[in-house]
């Protein structure tokens, strides 16, 4: 229960930063400082898997505690990743067919991330189930 208050506490507060960081934007957080506003760019671009770790960690905190381990070491291994291939993709592309920039690799590892979040959820809240109706037959 401390893990799951710990994670939730965590990408809470990185959430925020970030929701923050959106809603009053780079430049007047930094008043007009490039070299600031540059830093938060690339802090909010390599942080942006941790929004959906809240959510999805957030929707798990009631759950069973087999169906949170699971659903944790498959965050464990992904969210290191994505946050590893937005790091090294490139800032700029020269690619018009297939940019592969920093924000799509975000973009497109969230949304890999949440949909496979979402299976693993599904598929182990519905066998959490079925074994417990089979339970009370």
């Amino acid at each position: 229960m401390y893990m799951k208050k710990k994670i939730l506490l965590t990408s809470g507060i990185i959430t925020s930063g970030l929701v923050t960081i959106e809603i009053f934007g780079t430049y007047q957080l930094c008043n007009n400082n490039i070299f600031c506003v540059n830093v938060l760019d690339v802090l909010f671009i390599n942080l942006l898997p941790i929004i959906p770790l809240f959510l999805f960690s957030l929707i798990t905190y009631k759950m069973h505690n087999n169906i949170y381990r699971v659903w944790l070491r498959f965050s464990y291994i992904w969210i290191p990743l994505a946050m590893l291939a937005v790091f090294f993709a490139p800032e700029y592309s020269a690619d018009w067919m297939f940019p592969v920039v920093k924000g799509t690799v975000a973009f497109f590892s969230s949304a890999l991330y949440t949909i496979f979040s979402t299976i693993i959820v599904l598929w182990l809240w519905a066998k959490q189930r079925d074994m417990e109706s089979k339970k009370n037959i």
